[in-house]
């Protein structure tokens, strides 16, 4: 990584992008390189083809899943200024690699601009939030129990809703040099609290899989099942077995859209209404028998007003 003296910020910064599926690389590299304040000089599909490449960059750009093992995407951070871009959905999955040392964690929802200006900020704002990982580490607060002042669970919650860290400190007569120190603090609190344990799939693996697809067991499907789509039951059995939308879409041929749009309808026809991450996979579990304690995952969905569904002819 180049160092912060050694650059001229008049010159664009030089980027590295790190994704394992080649199209959505390509899409970053060209999103990146439509801003004047940067350009990419590197990208590949793993960490580990970024440090034997010996590039030199001022900020990386890494996918969370499949790209590297957890103490190599842990040295990363370590090493480099990084913004991460996951699909990973559930908070603790973006909050650990903040935790870790990235400067940025977004979804992979993110627009260019956006993702742009977190590239700039990570290496000249560093401190600066950004929505997906505030509205992350709101949840880890009030989850994991944490304390904080009160003017940084304002600058959470504002930043989580579209706000900017510098505009909101303002309005608030808070001092960035506090802030930076009550931000620290509020690391090591998650540090204790464990959020810090990266959980990633392993690159080798990943680059195995893509090769040749690992043996699928026999799928035996709860009662639920029957009533659902045929295409709403294939999109939630790849999710059960716990891979992302943008890997079920790929193995099933169809848009990232649509995984999304046949999980919330199959949620729908159950009488759910409450959508996030956690009670997506436990309904996907239930209804493709995926745990060894299904009455337990049955007392919660009922819990949530869930009731088996109506049999469907459409989408068949």
């Amino acid at each position: 990584m180049t160092s912060a003296t050694e650059r001229d910020d008049r010159q664009p910064l030089q980027v590295a992008v790190v994704e394992d599926h080649e199209m959505t690389r390509r899409g970053l590299v060209d999103a990146l390189n439509d801003d004047p304040r940067l350009t990419v000089v590197s990208e590949v599909d793993s960490v580990r083809k970024l440090r034997i490449s010996g590039a030199e960059y001022d900020v990386c750009v890494a996918d969370l899943m499949g790209v590297a093992t957890a103490e190599e995407f842990a040295e990363l951070v370590r090493r480099s200024d990084v913004v991460v871009c996951t699909a990973a959905e559930q908070w603790r999955q973006r909050v650990a690699p903040w935790v870790c040392g990235a400067k940025a964690v977004f979804g992979k929802t993110v627009g260019p601009a956006v993702l742009a200006n977190a590239v700039w900020d990570a290496r000249h704002h560093p401190h600066w939030l950004k929505p997906h990982l505030a509205s992350a580490l709101e949840t880890a607060v009030r989850e994991c129990g944490l304390t904080l002042p009160p003017y940084l669970a304002e600058v959470l919650f504002k930043t989580a809703r579209g706000g900017r860290v510098p505009w909101i400190l303002e309005e608030l007569g808070v001092d960035e040099d506090q802030y930076r120190k009550d931000l620290s603090a509020f690391r090591q609190q998650c540090v204790q609290a464990g959020l810090g344990q990266l959980t990633l799939l392993d690159a080798l693996y990943m680059a195995a899989s893509a090769e040749q697809a690992p043996p699928r067991e026999p799928v035996v499907f709860s009662d639920w099942a029957a009533g659902l789509s045929e295409g709403q039951v294939r999109v939630l059995e790849w999710y059960a077995d716990g891979y992302s939308y943008e890997e079920t879409a790929a193995a099933l041929n169809v848009k990232v859209s649509t995984v999304k749009t046949q999980i919330d309808r199959a949620l729908t026809a159950c009488g759910i209404s409450s959508k996030p991450a956690d009670v997506r996979m436990m309904f996907a579990m239930y209804v493709c028998s995926r745990h060894t304690n299904p009455d337990l995952l049955l007392r919660r969905l009922n819990a949530l007003g869930a009731h088996p569904p109506g049999r469907l002819t459409a989408e068949r």
